[in-house]
């Protein structure tokens, strides 16, 4: 199981944990504080003693990797019953301008599904993409992510791994409608 804290990618200090948020974990932050919010993004990224707002969770990706990896956004959809979909942006402390998506998954304020594969109907992950790029004003170009690259392989390996480098662009304000 992942661990998460709060770290903050400026100066590297790590506060405890409920010296940040009012939840004792990473699956309750999610269910009683991020989800009911509306994904309010701002939560994520807190103010720093060095005055930075660059205080992000953190975590390691893989055991015995020595790079951490930070939550840049999360994002999911409303709960059926006890289960959460999310979609999670990340970035690797070593290489902090590319970002990585990863699909997770939550039941009620277990983080057992955390580290586990999750498998979503297609329907289910039209709304995560679209939720996602509501609530972040970034607009995923899955093109590029079916191009052969560092990240990617084939448009056919979109479908086949966890992570998935995507590129990402900010969207104007939406009008009309």
């Amino acid at each position: 199981m992942a661990r998460y804290w709060w770290q903050c990618t400026a100066c590297g200090d790590r506060p405890a944990w409920l010296a940040v948020c009012q939840s004792r974990s990473i699956a309750a932050f999610i269910w009683d504080e991020l989800a009911p919010s509306g994904w309010d993004q701002r939560l994520l990224r807190r103010t720093c003693k060095c005055k930075r707002p660059s205080l992000r969770i953190t975590y390691r990706s893989q055991r015995g990797d020595p790079d951490r990896t930070s939550i840049r956004h999360i994002v999911g959809l409303s709960p059926d019953g006890d289960y959460l979909p999310m979609l999670w942006e990340t970035f690797r402390h070593s290489s902090p301008r590319r970002r990585w998506i990863d699909f997770k998954y939550q039941r009620g304020r277990s983080p057992w599904g955390l580290t586990k594969r999750v498998v979503l109907e297609k329907a289910q992950l039209g709304r995560l993409l679209r939720a996602y790029e509501r609530v972040t004003r970034l607009a995923i170009d899955a093109r590029a992510a079916t191009r052969t690259g560092p990240g990617v392989t084939s448009g056919r390996a979109l479908r086949s791994i966890r992570h998935s480098q995507l590129t990402l662009s900010k969207t104007g304000p939406k009008t009309g409608s």
